[in-house]
């Protein structure tokens, strides 16, 4: 009775978090290949030299030149950061209204957020634990790539979860079979 209860309960649970596992299996590797395979950008070049820009860009960058916002140059004179401890600059809305996202090169990867007045509103960090998962998420730990890892996962996973439910449900079929069986058999 206890070891049907158990199976019972693995069938069934096992089917319907199945049905999670696609999912989650199917969006993981959309989000690693998002850019790569599913949206093809279409690109309108507007400046002529759009090359020769990027590659200003880029030299400027290898230099260690920044060109930063008016906002972001206001907050160095915080002394929270230097110039030097500067990663990134995002500027966008999570909900909030926009700010700057000063993403810092220190052991934490703190990220400052700036007002566009320039004031510094908060600095915060997420945990090793977070950063971690993230890393192994997309498959890139301290700049080893292992993509390749994750989506054979992710594709066996796949398998794994579309033959389960298949199997599942021929079971959950062979049950309903026999009980229509014994019910005619009880007539």
């Amino acid at each position: 009775m206890f070891r049907r209860v158990i199976y019972d309960a693995h069938l069934y649970i096992g089917l319907i978090l199945s049905v999670m596992i696609l999912l989650l299996s199917i969006t993981g590797f959309y989000l690693n290949h998002q850019h790569d395979w599913f949206h093809k950008q279409h690109v309108e070049y507007i400046h002529p030299n759009y090359e020769a820009i990027t590659e200003n860009a880029m030299n400027s960058a290898h230099t260690g030149e920044k060109v930063l916002p008016e906002a972001v140059v206001t907050a160095l004179d915080s002394n929270r950061f230097t110039l030097d401890d500067i990663r990134s600059v995002n500027y966008a809305s999570h909900g909030l209204g926009y700010f700057y996202y000063i993403h810092l090169n220190n052991d934490q990867k703190s990220i400052a957020v700036v007002t566009e007045g320039g004031e510094i509103a908060k600095i915060y960090h997420d945990s090793l634990v977070k950063k971690w998962m993230h890393d192994l998420h997309v498959g890139m730990v301290n700049r080893f790539d292992f993509i390749w890892a994750n989506d054979a996962t992710t594709i066996g996973m796949i398998f794994l979860t579309l033959s389960g439910i298949f199997l599942s449900i021929r079971i959950l079929y062979g049950k309903m079979k026999k009980r229509t069986k014994a019910k005619q058999m009880k007539r």
